[in-house]
Parts: structure tokens; sequence; C-alpha cells
């Protein structure tokens, strides 16, 4: 080992006594704020860093065991990426599909073996100081921040699959589960099994549980062995990631340094976002299922957020020109108060030495809105009173359920699929895009902190996506929230399970929504798969036989049921919100989006929520997002922007006579002005022009 790597070794070790001790939910040290919106290009090779250069790129990756001189020469900064290579927090495609395609063909246990596991002897230890060597190697001015997996997942990009179970990892578990669960009896009770020694316990996998639990009458009655390696399985991830980062941060102090290519919460791969992400000062999350927002929300205090741009399929613009889709994507990164983008790649915005459609967009882009981006990197997005529970335990309970119908084959629902076909992310997403709509920013809480929470702070109102499982505790917290003046509000299927996922006779919270009957049958649950099975007109139930005090009356059950408990109230729509992102934009659907806005509004208003500011323009939809901004000097900036991404064909169609009149309605008298620009006034209307592919912002100059 050269000096280097001695080096390296004794901040790891180091550092892994220090993160074990710490926890992993103890937030970090910010990192320095950034002084600009990088403009990153990843590059295939030399070359591409001599194009970025020249077509105004900040900053490039650079590759373990890469020379950053070359890059300091030509002026550009860099991002170390994947400092210990592929194969253990991202695992090759060439190692992973054996395992996956035996266990598909054989169903055989033995074969679970994660390839790369960092839980043998020595292995995280080894991993730990070859990050921080290599991150002490190309340590310097252009450093932007230490990618340690791009991807990274527990298995192969979070498919489905029961590792790891080698020797260590059922050792760790024997630890974890008698840590839960007590003696023997009890273990053997929690798993369903019937081990004579606790040195012989292993868990069942997924195959055994969903014989037992699927295709009764009834909702899954037992998850508990299921639930219980999921979260084994996350907490085991979660602290190779942070035990990895805590070594590189101490190599390279002030570094942000965390993950690229992060993913919505998913049942498998180890990406429980309330657990991973506070240790992480740099993320770079994908925008799925609310992964964006889950970053804002749950990463380190000061942590650098970027995002992918990738260039859109040929069928993905709908009509909108791409440089107007490039524009409104960048719009969207300065209404984040993102710290940079990250380009994929160099063979998509250049081709034969000359710039592709797409490279020109995208320079283009960066250059118009670059003094936004400039002035709003790294700017804290404010909170409008409005926490969003996520609860990891309900994103396993709906993976099942979701995953019923698959048999044998549920294997494959992989991230793609689940993008698109999971009731967890839809909900979430739904959400998210429903309180923008009313022009709000939420905030998410995770279930662990959530009972610590409520008692230091007092959000106007709590929302339960989808909240399927949920803990005592938590329940007597909330309760607690609504009787001190607080407003809860679900949309359906809140608490039927446990935080371990023992199903309920009664959902946890149903005493305080005022719910008298409710039925536990699969048929009567009208969501599954991310939408809704319903085929009702209008806004319709996603629970059949629910019952409530005080409610309203429809076939079939009833909708939002609501109560007044103490100084505060509940709510329980008895909705399918998760469908409302695809319902949004649709001109076929507009109704129950409408309808739905209209409940959601009248709760929020009720619970004192208001908007910063109403926009109002004719012939504009119900998509205007406003966002409140607290730059890195102090400034506050109101950012407003049509938030249609979504549907591009719609946003070719509103930009397609130049920018729209708006009205700008503020609650109190303000001196508004351009950010970095002229003043416009003092007042409480303004009215002004919203491109429809860009976005305001508004400099509050008082």
């Amino acid at each position: 080992m050269n000096d280097l790597a001695r080096f390296g070794a004794g901040i790891a070790l180091g550092w892994i006594a220090v993160a074990m001790a710490m926890g992993p939910a103890r937030a970090q040290e910010a990192p320095a704020a950034p002084v600009r919106f990088e403009r990153v290009l990843w590059c295939s090779d030399g070359a591409g860093a001599a194009l970025a250069a020249r077509s105004g790129y900040t900053a490039v990756q650079l590759g373990r065991g890469a020379d950053p001189a070359p890059l300091r020469a030509l002026g550009l900064g860099y991002y170390l990426d994947q400092p210990i290579g592929k194969g253990q927090l991202e695992l090759r495609d060439d190692d992973w599909r054996p395992v996956a395609e035996a266990y598909a063909r054989t169903r055989d246990p033995a074969g679970l073996l994660r390839p790369g596991c960092l839980a043998g002897p020595g292995a995280l230890t080894a991993a730990a100081a070859a990050a921080a060597a290599e991150a002490t190697r190309v340590r310097g001015d252009g450093l932007r921040f230490v990618a340690l997996a791009d991807e990274a997942s527990a298995t192969r990009h979070d498919a489905p699959l029961d590792t790891c179970r080698c020797e260590a990892c059922l050792a760790a578990f024997r630890t974890f589960i008698t840590a839960r669960c007590g003696d023997l009896g009890n273990v053997n009770q929690v798993l369903g099994t019937q081990f004579a020694r606790l040195e012989d316990v292993v868990p069942p996998t997924t195959d055994p549980i969903r014989r037992r639990e699927l295709g009764e009458r009834l909702l899954p009655a037992d998850l508990r062995a299921f639930a219980l390696l999921r979260e084994f399985t996350d907490q085991q991830f979660a602290a190779a990631v942070h035990t990895i980062a805590a070594a590189v941060r101490a190599a390279v102090p002030g570094v942000p340094v965390g993950l690229t290519g992060t993913s919505a919460p998913g049942a498998y791969g180890g990406g429980d976002a309330a657990r991973l992400l506070p240790q992480l000062t740099l993320v770079e999350p994908y925008d799925i299922g609310g992964a964006v927002d889950l970053a804002r929300s749950f990463a380190a205090r000061g942590a650098h957020r970027y995002a992918t741009l990738l260039p859109p399929g040929p069928s993905a613009l709908a009509g909108l020109p791409l440089a107007d889709w490039v524009r409104a994507q960048a719009a969207a990164m300065a209404c984040r108060g993102l710290a940079g983008a990250v380009v994929w790649n160099d063979g998509t915005v250049a081709a034969g030495g000359a710039l592709t459609p797409f490279g020109i967009a995208v320079q283009q882009a960066f250059t118009r809105l670059g003094p936004a981006l400039d002035a709003c990197a790294g700017a804290t997005v404010e909170a409008d009173g409005v926490w969003l529970v996520e609860s990891q335990a309900s994103v396993r309970a709906w993976w099942m359920l979701d995953s019923a119908a698959d048999g044998m084959t549920w294997i494959r629902r992989l991230a793609s699929y689940e993008a698109a076909n999971s009731s967890s992310q839809a909900a979430r997403s739904s959400w998210i895009a429903l309180l923008r709509d009313l022009g709000l920013q939420p905030h998410f809480v995770g279930t662990a902190d959530l009972p610590e929470r409520l008692l230091r702070e007092r959000p106007r109102c709590l929302v339960l996506p989808a909240t399927l499982a949920l803990g005592d505790r938590q329940a007597q917290a909330i309760l607690a929230y609504v009787q001190n003046g607080g407003t809860v509000l679900a949309d359906h299927s809140t608490g039927l399970y446990d935080d371990d996922l023992l199903r309920r006779e009664h959902g946890a919270l149903d005493g305080l929504f005022g719910i008298r009957a409710r039925s536990l049958a699969w048929d009567d649950l009208l969501v599954r798969n991310g939408a809704s099975t319903a085929r009702s007109r209008g806004l319709p139930l996603a629970e059949l036989g629910l019952r409530g005090d005080l409610a309203e009356p429809r076939d079939g059950g009833d909708a939002h049921v609501e109560a007044t408990v103490g100084r505060g109230r509940a709510v329980y729509l008895n909705a399918p919100v998760l469908a409302y992102q695809r319902q949004r934009l649709d001109e076929q659907l507009v109704e129950p989006a409408r309808e739905l806005r209209r409940a959601v509004r009248a709760v929020l208003q009720r619970a004192g929520v208001e908007p910063p500011c109403e926009v109002r323009g004719e012939a504009l939809p119900t998509c205007l997002e406003r966002v409140r901004l607290r730059l890195r000097d102090g400034r506050t900036v109101l950012a407003i922007r049509l938030n249609a991404l979504a549907a591009p064909g719609l946003l070719q169609r509103l930009g397609a006579d130049g920018p729209r009149s708006i009205v700008v309605e503020l609650p109190v008298v303000r001196t508004l002005g351009h950010l970095g620009g002229e003043r416009i006034g003092t007042g409480t209307r303004f009215e002004l022009k919203l491109d429809p592919s860009a976005a305001l912002f508004l400099e509050v100059l008082e």
C-alpha cells in the first residue's frame, strides 16, 4: 500500500466509527455555497473536454485514475465520478444479469448473492479508503463535487430481488432481526418460520410470502417478513453509502459528496430517501416519482442539487420546438435553486466537430437564462406550510399490492416499469403537482422524524399521500397535532397497516377522521398500479364500503369525510389523487382534476394556507407554478412558470403567439423588479408578460 492509500485507509477507518456513532439521520456540515450555476458536460473522451470548453460549459466529469491537469489547463472544473468504479455501489449488468436469470429459472435462494457485496470482511473499509484516496489525488480548486456512484442501488437499478444471502449478510440480518423482535420465538412468529436455533435463521424470500398472502378475498394480512428484509437492506445500503461518503468528506473538506442518478423510493434497491439522503451533500435525482422534491427536503443542509439534461426522444416534443423544450427545462432548474446541470453527453451535443440541434439549444438556453441560473444557484425554496408525509413502509406495501397480478414475473418489475405503474410514485407525484397547481411548494417529512418534528414545528396542513402504512407512534402524534389546532388531509387507505406491515382491522386514524365503517376487500380498493380502476365519471371513490359520520354520500361509499377534533380538523377525501398527474393537463379529463383542486383548495384555505401570489391569464391552464426563493445573498425572488413540461404540445400551443399577458396579485404591497434588471413598481397588482417556455423572476426590492 502506498502512502496515499494508507492516508485514505486511515481516514476511512476513523470515519467509519464516526458514521456508526452518528447514526443515519444526522445532517452533515453544509458545503460551500455554489458561486454560479455549473454547466457540466459528461464527456466520453478527452476531445469532449475541449468541446466543453469551446461551448461554454464550466465543468466535465473526471473518471477514476484520470488526470485533472488537462482540464485545469482548459479552464474547466470537474467532478470526480465513481471514485471506486462500478461493481460495488452500482452493479454492472454483466455481473447482475446471471444472478437474476438463474433465480428466475430455478427459484433457488442459495444463488441470491449480490455481486460486489460490501458486507464481507474488510470490503467496506477498503472501498471507503479507495474513495478517500482518489478524492485526495484530484482535490483542488477545480473539484466541484464527488459522485460516489451513478444510479447506485442495493440491487441493479432497483430491480426486485432478495439479495444478498452471503454469510456476512445473513449474520448481519440475524443481529438486526434479534434487535427488532427479541427472542427466537418472536423471530419465528414474525418471519413465519420454525427455526430451532438463532444461528440457523434465514429470511424468507418474496416468493413464499406472496404465495401465502396474495390471492385471498381480503388485503394481505401479514407482510412483516417482507417488510423487515426490505428495511434491513435499506439500512445496510445507506450505512455503506454514508461510510464511504464520510471518508471522502474528511479527505476533501467542504466539497459536496453524494450520488448522481438517484431514483424515487422503491421496495428494493435501498432507496429510502429519508434514510439515505440526509448524509449526502450532493445529489442529482432523476425527475421520477417526486425524487427531485424528496432530494430538496431530505438532503443535508446546503447540499448541492443537480439535474440531468438529456435530449428528448423524437416523439416527446409533440410539436414543441426543441429550443423551447430545453429553455423550459433550464427555467425549471432555476426555479428549483439547483446548483447545476449535467448534460448527457458530448455525443448528443456535437457531431463531426459541430454542435447538434440539441447542443445549440442547450447553449442558447444557458446563455439566455444564464443570469437567472447563476443568481438562483443554491437558493432555498421557501415552503408554504404544507408537509407531505413520506412513508417507506407504504412504498413497500404498495409494491406488494401493485405486483399482485404479476405472479412469478414480479422480478421483472424494473425501475422503468415502476415509474409508470407504481401507486406510491404516482401518489407522491400527483400531490406535488396538485399543490403546485394551487400555487404552493410542499415540504416532505419522513415518518421516523414526524413525531418529534410535530412537537417542535407546526405546519398549517399535514398531507398523508396514499399512506397505506403508519405506525402507532406516528398516529398518536398526528392526533395530538390535530387536537392542538392542526389540519390533516388524506386521500385514501390511510394506516391500514402498521409500520411493520401487519394489517389492522381499522385504519390507524379512522377515529380521527370519523370513519365508522370500511372494507378490507381487494375488490373494494379501486387503486392499483398507479391508477384508478373506478369507472365512474367525475372524481371517483378510491375505496368502496367506506362510511363516515360527516361525509358526502356516493354510490358504494362516502367521499370527503371530515371531522373537527379539539381545535383542529381532519379531512379524508376517499379519492384517487394518484391519478391527478395524468389528468391535470389532459383536456379530456379536466373535470375530475378541477373537482379535486376545488376540494383541496377549500381545505387549505380553512387551514390558513395561501399561495404567495395569485396569477391569472386569459386561456391559461391551472398549472402556473409559483416559487419563493431565498437567494444566497439574502434576496427574495418570486419565480413564476408554466409547469407543463409533461404536455409539450400544450406548451407549443400556448407559446405560438409569443409571451402571454398575466396579472400577478400579491397579498400585501410590495416593490418588485425583474431579477438583475429594471424596477417594475410598487403595489399589489402587476400586469406582466410570461414566456410559456421560460419563467418570470421577480425580485422583492424592499
